[in-house]
């Protein structure tokens, strides 16, 4: 008869032996990457969009024509990468860019018919879908969230 040896946490390498809220974090951070990565890869194979693609024509949508610059605030990409985001949405027809009758330099990107309609029949966003959750919880529960969220972008930008 074999005696079964006990797990001495004192053997596992440290990124195993730390407290077990750590590890839940950082699980859980890891289960948010991978729900993310699941929407996005559905996202292009079905729909041929990426989700920075998704998420700016959204914004176009509900906004109304907007500048780069401004898209580019609102959905915290860079300019250098939303010019190619833009670039893809508009060689598929779902954006157009017009320049501004009173300032030549003012390129505005707005949403077309074909761009509506792809939004009428496309998955919604998994942030959207989260909304709609956290929208259900109590406020004080909201902020909670809200609060170790900041904290933790917060820690990982240092």
């Amino acid at each position: 008869m074999t005696k079964e040896k006990t797990l001495d946490t004192n053997e596992l390498p440290t990124t195993l032996n730390t407290p077990r809220y750590e590890r839940r974090i950082v699980f859980a951070l890891r289960k948010i990457m991978q729900q993310m990565d699941t929407h996005s890869r559905h996202l292009m194979k079905n729909y041929d969009i990426t989700v920075a693609q998704l998420v700016c024509l959204y914004e176009i949508f509900e906004k109304g024509a907007l500048t780069l610059s401004v898209i580019s605030k609102n959905v915290h990409l860079s300019n250098s990468t939303l010019v190619g985001v833009i670039d893809r949405l508009e060689e598929k027809g779902l954006v157009k860019r017009t320049r501004n009758t009173e300032d030549r330099r003012a390129i505005f990107i707005d949403i077309t018919e074909k761009g509506r309609d792809f939004l009428g029949n496309s998955p919604h966003l998994l942030h959207n879908k989260l909304d709609e959750k956290l929208k259900s919880l109590p406020e004080g529960e909201q902020i909670i969230i809200a609060n170790s969220l900041d904290l933790l972008v917060d820690m990982l930008g240092n």
